[in-house]
Parts: C-alpha cells; sequence; structure tokens
C-alpha cells in the first residue's frame, strides 16, 4: 500500500493537484491503458537543441507520454512482465526524469507547475490509473517490481 500512495504523490506532483483516494478512482482514461498504441520514441534531438529542461512544453509532452505508458504497463497481473515492461520504459523516459530533476533543482518548481497545468486533467488520469491497474494492486509487494517501478521514476 505504501508503494501505491508513493505513486499517487508522484503523479500528483507531477500533475500540480493532490490525487483522489486510491480506492475511489476518476472516470477511466478514453481507452482502457493496455489498448492504447506503443507511442514512438520522441526523434533525435539535434546537438544545438534546447535543452528539455529548458523547454517546458517538450518536458510536459514527454511527462504525460510517460505516464500514460506507465499505467499502460501495469496491465494485467503478470509481476514478471509489468518489470520488463517498466525496464524498457525506464531506458526510454531517462531524459524526462533527469529534466525534472533538473527543472526542481534548479528552483523552477513553479515554472513547471504551470506548464502542467493545462494537462492537470490527463496527469489526473493516468495517476487513476496506475494506481488501479491490476499490476499495481497484485506486484506492489514483489521486490522486483518495486525496483523497476523505482528506476523508471527515479531521478538520476
Amino acid at each position: 500500500m505504501l508503494r501505491v500512495m508513493s505513486i499517487a504523490a508522484v503523479l500528483a506532483a507531477c500533475g500540480g493537484r493532490p490525487p483522489g483516494p486510491p480506492a475511489a478512482p476518476a472516470a477511466p482514461p478514453a481507452a482502457p491503458a493496455a489498448a492504447q498504441p506503443a507511442r514512438p520514441a520522441e526523434p533525435a534531438v539535434a546537438a544545438d537543441a534546447t535543452p528539455l529542461d529548458q523547454d517546458l512544453p517538450r518536458l510536459v509532452d514527454r511527462a504525460l507520454a510517460m505516464y500514460r505508458d506507465v499505467a499502460g504497463a501495469l496491465g494485467g497481473e503478470d509481476c514478471a512482465a509489468a518489470s520488463a515492461r517498466l525496464r524498457a520504459l525506464s531506458s526510454r523516459y531517462h531524459d524526462v526524469v533527469a529534466a525534472n530533476a533538473r527543472v526542481l533543482r534548479a528552483g523552477r518548481a513553479g515554472q513547471l507547475r504551470e506548464a502542467l497545468e493545462p494537462h492537470g486533467d490527463e496527469f489526473d488520469a493516468a495517476a487513476q490509473a496506475v494506481v488501479g491497474s491490476p499490476a499495481m494492486a497484485k506486484c506492489a509487494p514483489d521486490p522486483a517490481f518495486e525496483k523497476a517501478f523505482d528506476d523508471i521514476l527515479a531521478p538520476p
């Protein structure tokens, strides 16, 4: 249960709003998380492109894609499969977690909150999908799942 509350807190912090209680999820996302098509990886960024932590709209878009993909990875009750999907997402979204950490370390949390605000409902839906997912309910106490889950959200 502590793990569920931790993810709710992390997702809520990114969404800028407190989560609803895990036992009473908000309206489900428009499509079941498992049915959402995989998102293509973000195209390679040129060396002179704006860093992700300096492009808050792009950071918000990537963060929302990450949380939707995390929710999608938690479909089903196979803990090993869910852990493997989370590990794959960890490398794909490493840039998002690192950029978010740089923004917060730079004291720009208020700017990030402002950029996230228009997407609050979308982040809330993703948080509810994660918290209410079958894998989260079954696998939260599993050490391999816990590590995979922590690895995707832990700043470098």
